[in-house]
């Protein structure tokens, strides 16, 4: 019986966090984190300025959440789209086919958005200024390098295959390119050219990173 209230809050809390999350990804991407107001975040949500305070101590926090939400299901397609491409390739495929059915599955699934680019380059100037944010911001982008080196170490060994560098440098190396051709499309003004990247670049430069396993 006593048990019972916390949980209830606890219920209680995570359903405002989702939902402060949700709201702040959708006012973010309408206008930036800057120019968003907390009121309107909340307004969005449906709740208090004191339900924001009472789950993050700044939008930029905030924005950390949205951030990890959004990596996560990034990582969830992925991991989708590599199963998919390998389980059959050693009967039917070879590794080189998987590895362009994998990109070209990617640049379909994993769509660049110009207005998602500029509010991660927002947070990480603000973040490259704030040594709480820096540091929480920096602790977490190696935890996603290991998650995707995780996913391709994985994917190497189905293959019969492994990495020639570590698998997190090869993980940093390809979400650099990724980085700067989202980089080229804003500052360009154009489409970012994720058909060319996933279906061409990415194979080649994979292709250089990894070599048949020694069993």
């Amino acid at each position: 019986m006593t048990d019972q209230p916390p949980r209830r809050e606890t219920r209680r809390r995570a359903e405002t966090r989702r939902r402060l999350i949700a709201a702040a990804r959708e006012v973010f991407l309408e206008h930036s984190i800057s120019d968003t107001p907390v009121e309107l975040i909340c307004e969005t949500a449906g709740f208090s300025r004191g339900a924001f305070y009472s789950n993050f101590a700044t939008k930029e926090d905030l924005f950390l959440a949205v951030y990890e939400e959004e990596v996560a299901a990034r990582i969830d397609q992925t991991r989708e789209i590599i199963e998919k491409a390998i389980a059959p390739t050693r009967h039917e495929r070879s590794v080189h086919e998987a590895i362009l059915e994998i990109g070209a599955a990617c640049a379909e699934a994993l769509s660049a958005d110009k207005t998602w680019y500029l509010l991660l380059a927002e947070f990480r100037a603000h973040a490259l200024r704030d040594p709480e944010m820096r540091l929480r911001a920096g602790e977490y982008l190696d935890q996603i390098t290991d998650e995707v080196a995780e996913l391709m170490h994985h994917a190497l060994d189905e293959l019969g295959m492994r990495a020639v560098v570590d698998t997190r440098d090869a993980v940093r190396a390809l979400l650099a390119i990724y980085d700067a051709e989202l980089e080229r499309a804003v500052f360009s003004d154009t489409d970012p050219n994720m058909g060319t990247l996933f279906t061409e670049i990415f194979p080649r430069v994979a292709a250089a990173l990894i070599a048949p396993r020694e069993d």
